[in-house]
């Protein structure tokens, strides 16, 4: 019963967004729902999947009106399918604490660690994951623990105001260089030869008080104080079809939209035409330790 209840409010869900116009993060009106189940698809795409990780490449049309989550969770799931032997993995951040992704073929036969600020209502400790609840910037692991590390859309807001994500004042903060030290944190605690997968929104750099976006001369030093031996570098930009692969010179004057705190203001209508998503272009980063 339980689980008749929720495909039917998700598909509720998905038909109020469509007939309220389709606006992004509108609260209470199906984007929710109608993202989780554009991404529950393609990530179940095997030809989808094969393609992202060979080329990058989408379908046109591709996410139309839905964030940076989009593209970032496909790509992550890209990447797992490399990984044949049971490894050891760890979220850095919670961006992939959701069933959809964790009991995904290409997910399940690893051991996962969840590390985040504050406990959530998502917990899957049944299926064996483990939670954390720490600083990405001081992680209670020991060195060389995980096979890879996966930061989804966090590493923007290590130093900035996390209020919102704990109740904890502490995290009340203004220090952008911080990221750095998470940075240096992920790296301690992976493996000689693991991988740290990150993605970022990028553009134009603009501080948002809760986030900020990169550009490439902050995305440069990043991959710098890694040390990687290894780089990778994949670009998403979100157009007039969607998202799509682009160049980091493509992507350089992209801004961060302000969709989702509209939203959170409950005015009737967003401003003509500002259908874009929250980030309008991600940086998919892969560092080799």
């Amino acid at each position: 019963m339980t689980q008749l209840f929720r495909v039917c409010k998700e598909r509720l869900g998905r038909f109020v967004y469509r007939c309220n116009g389709r606006i992004p993060w509108t609260c209470g009106r199906g984007y929710g729902p109608y993202l989780n189940s554009y991404i529950e698809r393609v990530i179940n795409d095997d030809h989808f999947l094969r393609a992202l990780q060979e080329s990058g490449e989408v379908p046109a049309n591709f996410g139309m009106r839905l964030c940076e989550r989009v593209i970032e969770l496909p790509w992550v799931l890209a990447k797992l399918s490399q990984y044949q032997e049971k490894s050891r993995f760890l979220d850095a951040g919670s961006a992939l604490n959701h069933q959809m992704i964790l009991q995904h073929p290409a997910a399940r036969v690893h051991s996962w660690t969840v590390l985040t600020l504050a406990p959530e209502s998502n917990c899957f400790w049944e299926k064996g994951i483990s939670y954390v609840f720490d600083d990405l910037r001081s992680m209670p692991f020991r060195d060389g623990l995980f096979d890879a590390v996966f930061c989804v859309s966090v590493i923007e807001h290590i130093g900035m105001d996390n209020v919102s994500y704990t109740a904890d004042d502490r995290y009340r903060e203004n220090k952008p260089l911080d990221h750095l030290r998470a940075i240096a944190e992920m790296r301690r605690t992976l493996r000689p030869n693991g991988w740290l997968y990150l993605t970022v929104p990028f553009g134009r750099y603009e501080n948002h008080g809760w986030l900020q976006q990169f550009d490439t001369t902050m995305l440069s030093a990043l991959i710098a104080h890694f040390e990687p031996q290894h780089v990778r570098k994949t670009f998403f930009r979100y157009g007039d079809c969607g998202w799509s692969v682009a160049t980091e010179g493509q992507c350089g004057d992209s801004s961060y939209s302000h969709i989702g705190k509209f939203c959170e203001h409950r005015e009737s209508k967003p401003p003509r035409g500002s259908f874009a998503p929250t980030a309008s272009a991600v940086a998919c980063v892969e560092l080799q330790k």
